[in-house]
């Protein structure tokens, strides 16, 4: 594979990883808690509160959110990447867009009607695209920093270590608001998290700063549709991205049943959730130590491969949790978690290597920095995942979602199955991946 001639690079501080693991912390804390509650908040199961909008017609607004956000994404990549400022590239599109991105977060939890009704779905279809925007305006930006503020290899595994590790954090955070919700309700709890989470949009931008020499000049631009079409044709990209969209709709249908695993199928309540991520969670963070050395020994692409395998394996035994195993339902609950989390550390932690090895690959063909155009795409994959999820797994509880239920919560456990179908889908498609040799020295 071709090779970039450089110069050896001096790490910079710990300081820039951490900053940059804030942002990810708080993107991290919005989407676990749209992922793991707003179903539950509009769909709650029998017994847990009154539906607020149609069950079969939830899907369908989640998804046409999806899609008509789907339109912008690839021009915010395509901007991004050709933007100019003293800021840099990135850096203005988190600025301008962290506040808005809060406030249609805590407008998802204020439907008009208090109860079933027609408008609440056009408000959640509205909010919806306007939140999916706001988000696709910080993330983009911001995921496609990474290249840019980490250029040898060494300091990307460094890097994606810590912002995993802070996701993983994010998770915890996002699984304590089953307790407050509990106490204080929807509204109040999101509020008190979206100022909480405001900091950590902007405070890392006192630190952060991008490389010099990484705009485009405004002579070289290519056209939109140019940029698309060698996009499209990067083989690795296209590897990656199958790969992605199957372990996403895995591990989307996995948050957004998790409340449903707790109190349907585990027989607790919404305030015991926290008890479920909270050991995965801290078991994940424990094994990238290990995912590390791993893929400095064997390579990444062999750890990511194996992680994959064993994820498949492992999120099918939700179908076995149940009273027939003399166990306790939470502690079987919770190992299932566990033992899952465990599995899919080289699943979360090792996909934005890739991705970095794969906009460094385009540079040798292109000569330019187009990372917007990548992270955007992954961003739209992103979306039209979390809507298909979204608009499948309602459908799918209807085969059984609560207790109450002549089938019990088939549904919700059910969605094991298929994710272990989808994870096994992915570790086939990803042995095509074409970069296991690709060698990168930066400057």
């Amino acid at each position: 594979m071709s090779e970039i001639p450089s110069k050896p690079e001096i790490l910079p501080p710990v300081r820039t990883d951490v900053a940059y693991s804030f942002i990810n912390l708080g993107t991290t804390i919005v989407w676990s808690i749209v992922d793991g509650w707003l179903l539950y908040f509009y769909l709650p199961p029998d017994g847990q509160g009154m539906a607020l909008v149609p069950v079969a017609l939830y899907g369908m607004a989640v998804l046409s959110g999806r899609i008509l956000n789907a339109l912008f994404t690839p021009l915010i990549g395509y901007w991004s990447d050709h933007s100019r400022s003293r800021w840099g590239r990135r850096l203005p599109f988190i600025f301008l867009s962290s506040l808005p991105y809060l406030i249609f977060f805590v407008l998802l939890w204020l439907p008009p009607v208090k109860g079933e009704s027609l408008g609440n779905l056009v408000y959640l279809a509205v909010i919806l695209v306007l939140f999916n925007l706001a988000q696709s305006l910080v993330v983009i930006p911001f995921g496609s920093l990474l290249p840019e503020l980490a250029r040898a290899d060494r300091h990307r595994v460094r890097m994606t270590a810590w912002s995993a590790s802070f996701q993983l954090i994010g998770v915890i955070l996002a699984g304590l608001a089953g307790l407050l919700i509990e106490q204080r309700g929807f509204v109040f709890t999101m509020l008190i998290y979206a100022l909480a989470i405001l900091p950590l949009f902007y405070l890392p931008l006192l630190v952060l700063r991008e490389q010099p020499g990484r705009q485009i000049k405004v002579g070289e631009h290519l056209g939109f549709w140019r940029s698309i079409k060698i996009t499209l044709a990067n083989r690795a990209f296209l590897v990656l991205t199958a790969t992605g969209a199957c372990f996403w709709t895995a591990t989307t249908f996995l948050m957004l049943v998790v409340p449903f695993i707790v109190t349907e199928v585990c027989g607790l309540t919404v305030a015991d959730t926290p008890y479920f991520y909270l050991p995965a969670v801290l078991a994940s963070l424990a094994c990238y130590p290990l995912v590390n050395g791993l893929a400095g020994r064997f390579g990444k692409w062999r750890v990511f491969a194996a992680s994959l395998l064993a994820s498949a394996v492992i999120l099918p035994l939700l179908m076995l949790i149940g009273p027939w195993i003399p166990i306790p339902l939470m502690a079987q609950g919770i190992t299932w978690m566990t033992l899952e989390a465990i599995a899919m550390s080289g699943v979360i932690m090792l996909p934005q290597a890739f991705a970095a090895e794969i906009t460094d690959y385009d540079e040798t063909v292109t000569g330019q920095r187009r990372e917007g155009a990548y992270y955007s795409a992954w961003s739209l994959l992103d979306q039209m995942v979390n809507g298909l999820a979204g608009a499948a797994l309602p459908l799918l509880l209807l085969l059984g979602r609560s207790r109450t239920d002549d089938h019990g919560p088939l549904g919700v456990r059910l969605t094991g199955l298929i994710g272990g179908l989808l994870l096994f889908a992915a570790f086939l498609i990803f042995q095509r991946y074409p970069l296991k040799n690709f060698l990168r020295v930066s400057s």
